[in-house]
């Protein structure tokens, strides 16, 4: 193999590597595993589809043990208790469809390996509804897809933004619990 034949072979790999590696709204689970994407993309349909519906019994299915255990493993929120403080979320606490464009593997954390997963997130707003980049985290617990919680960067940042490959994530609280249930978590005073 020559020097030049060899150099051109090294290129290939590497703009093939990129290729397959690189993410946009065609491959945004790129980072996860391939047999667990079809099962995540399922799951983040079902969780918008519970939030755009107020389906709430649904949406605790989804949600993951964060939001349903203290840090002692009790149970704190069950099906009654979750649905009751649900019913009070507000409009923009709703998330009513989610493109993914990108995913971040952030590791593992307190609960098993978790992903964040950036997109363009549509929310009611009054009669309207409002397109801006949202994120949900998802974790792997139990052999399936559940989800900690969503959010969207403060300030709203346009849904544009994520073809930006140099774009990071900032003042997002993917890691806590969701707001409507922390107070049932977390002691909350007035």
């Amino acid at each position: 193999m020559t020097r030049v034949t060899a150099s051109c072979f090294v290129l290939l790999v590497l703009l093939i590597g990129t290729t397959v590696y690189s993410q946009n709204a065609k491959t945004p689970f790129a980072p996860v595993p391939m047999g667990q994407r079809l099962a995540l993309t399922k799951r983040l349909i079902a969780y918008t589809s519970a939030f755009r519906k107020k389906d709430w019994a649904s949406l605790y299915d989804l949600v993951s043990d964060q939001n349903k255990f203290d840090f002692n493993h009790k149970l704190k929120v069950n099906r009654h208790t979750f649905i009751r403080d649900m019913q009070g979320t507000y409009n923009l606490q709703r998330l009513i469809k989610f493109a993914p464009v990108r995913t971040d593997n952030n590791g593992s954390g307190n609960f098993d390996i978790y992903y964040d997963i950036y997109g363009c997130g549509e929310l009611p707003y009054g009669n309207e509804k409002i397109e801006r980049i949202a994120a949900v985290r998802a974790v792997r617990e139990h052999g399936d897809w559940f989800f900690t919680n969503w959010d969207y960067p403060d300030p709203p940042e346009p849904c544009s933004h994520l073809s930006d490959p140099a774009w990071k994530a900032r003042n997002l609280r993917l890691g806590e619990p969701m707001s409507q249930i922390a107070c049932e978590l977390n002691t909350c005073t007035l």
